[in-house]
């Protein structure tokens, strides 16, 4: 599975109302410790720099799944394949409790993202 790849899965398990965007309280749901102020500056200023103005319009206050995947392919590039493995399960089993847990009934968890084969370097 490609970061990208990842990465979509990722956002389509975070993006708890379906509507094809990330607001900032469903963002939130990737954080290990959502209580911790200065994560949720960290959280909120990652989510200010994600989130794009159009040509003619403002940022929107939500994130695309392209601004999502843009901004992390981005700042994931110092991580290993195997740290950026790590930090998209971490981050998929996070929105999947919080998403269980705001949608108990008629869920169905994803499976986990699995392990990718090393890639020979180039």
């Amino acid at each position: 599975m490609t970061r990208e790849q990842m990465l979509r899965k990722v956002f389509e398990e975070t993006d708890q109302d379906k509507s094809g965007y990330i607001s900032l309280d469903e963002h939130k749901n990737l954080l290990t410790r959502r209580d911790d102020p200065i994560a949720n500056a960290v959280l909120q200023e990652s989510f200010e720099m994600s989130d794009k103005g159009g040509w003619f319009g403002r940022k929107d206050g939500q994130l695309s799944m392209h601004e999502f995947v843009e901004f992390n392919l981005d700042v994931g590039k110092r991580l290993s394949d195997e740290e950026f493995r790590i930090q998209a399960s971490q981050w998929m089993r996070l929105a999947t409790e919080r998403h269980c847990a705001a949608t108990p009934t008629e869920y169905t968890a994803p499976a986990p993202i699995p392990p990718t084969a090393p890639t020979a370097p180039t």
